[in-house]
């Protein structure tokens, strides 16, 4: 399936605020199933971006806006061919829990992170998960409806910042926490887990999604799902970045400098198309990430002037969420 993306961030601010440094993660990756087509980023006031990679793989932009500025719009556009192979397929014949030595790149996430952690009330739960030998097909499932039994899903009752037992109290939560919820109980049966941020191509409200993916063995790698929707990702989700929770993956992240109250508002649109139009042709040339040089940093003087007068305040982010 062809996919076209567009994903724009607009911050406004009350007052101009100065020295911006945002870094974003919104550019999809190619992999075994799927390939970024094209992919286009735009911040407007203009300002020259450098990409690099992190340490999981993922594609992060980083950009400052030095001068002041009272609203920031951060526009990114994607086409992306999804090739996803049905996950039941691969998943024939895999046992619970699967054969041989975890690869050294899974055995990262079964350790704790910040937001899927040990606290109250998670213990309880991964205590009554099952773990009875079987089909890791089936195990997963059922790891799946155990946390569909806890939480419901409703908006606005948890944060970015919020970690998984937070939501597990409240009972409610959003796709984040659907997918922060799945990967603890993987890690405590064994099973090494991340988390995914990405989009997915659905009828009504669209925003970021976020599932996770399980370590099925050698063999057949990662192997995602979605708790939020209760389904094996097909071709309508696209991925663009994993990491141990969302602090790792997060669309952006930054500081900015000044007194003023911000607002993040996000709108994201995703629809199919029967072919590559030719435009997207220019989104090939890295020119269009309106240039790729290194950030430049105030000098001193100017630096410690402003420092004294203005606060670093942390620039919002976006909580993923989908129905």
């Amino acid at each position: 399936m062809l996919l076209r993306i567009d994903h724009e961030t607009r911050l406004t601010y009350t007052e101009p605020v100065t020295e911006s440094v945002i870094k974003l993660r919104m550019a999809p990756l190619s992999g075994e199933d799927q390939t970024v087509m094209n992919y286009r980023l735009r911040i407007t006031p203009p300002a020259p971006i450098t990409s690099f990679r992190d340490g999981f793989g993922n594609r992060v932009d980083l950009f400052n806006v030095l001068p002041p500025h009272g609203e920031l719009v951060i526009s990114a556009t994607s086409f992306v061919q999804t090739h996803r192979r049905p996950f039941l397929n691969r998943l024939t014949g895999v046992k619970f829990p699967p054969d041989g030595p975890i690869d050294l790149e899974a055995a990262e996430y079964m350790r704790a992170s910040e937001l899927v952690a040990d606290g109250p009330g998670l213990a309880e739960f991964v205590e009554a998960l099952p773990r009875q030998p079987g089909s890791l097909a089936d195990r997963v499932q059922d790891l799946v409806a155990a946390v569909r039994a806890r939480l419901v899903y409703e908006k606005k009752v948890t944060t970015v910042h919020s970690p998984v037992t937070e939501a597990l109290a409240l009972g409610r939560g959003v796709c984040q926490d659907f997918a922060h919820l799945l990967i603890a109980a993987c890690r405590a049966v064994g099973l090494p887990a991340r988390y995914v941020s990405g989009y997915v191509n659905q009828p009504g409200e669209v925003a970021t999604h976020a599932w996770a993916q399980i370590w099925a063995g050698p063999d057949c790698g990662w192997i995602d799902i979605d708790p939020t929707h209760d389904t094996w990702p097909g071709d309508d989700h696209v991925v663009t970045a994993v990491g141990r929770d969302y602090g790792d993956v997060p669309p952006n992240r930054g500081v900015w400098k000044g007194g003023a109250t911000e607002t993040i508002a996000v709108t994201v649109t995703v629809r199919p198309l029967d072919r590559l139009p030719p435009e997207a042709g220019e989104l090939l040339s890295p020119q269009t990430w309106v240039g790729t040089s290194t950030p430049q940093p105030l000098s001193r003087s100017r630096f410690q002037q402003q420092s004294q007068s203005r606060a670093i305040r942390q620039q919002q982010s976006q909580q993923q969420q989908c129905e």
